[in-house]
């Protein structure tokens, strides 16, 4: 259940606070790129969270796990994949 709602909470609202407050704050700061990299990683980790929420979920699932829990995190997991498979198919056939 962690990972799953793990998910939804580094995906959406981590990620703007971080694009909105942190990373005007660490620019001033450090200058250069140090919000870039630090925003990629947290990126690198939203996309890298959902599919390791959604392996472990399917996983459960296949050894008979039925209980709310697994689908409180569950639910989260394939959400946030859902939503990352559509960006990057997007990329893909809409370029910028």
């Amino acid at each position: 259940m962690g990972l799953g709602l793990g998910t939804l909470l580094l995906g959406g609202p981590t990620l703007g606070i971080f694009a909105a407050v942190v990373s005007p704050a660490l620019d001033r700061t450090f200058g250069g790129n140090v919000a870039g990299i630090v925003g990629f990683c947290l990126a690198a980790a939203a996309l890298i969270l959902p599919v390791c929420a959604l392996v472990a979920g399917i996983l459960a699932l296949r050894k008979g796990e039925r209980s709310w829990v697994l689908w409180v995190g569950f639910v989260p997991a394939i959400l946030a994949c859902a939503f990352w498979a559509f960006m990057i198919v997007g990329e893909f056939l809409f370029p910028h």
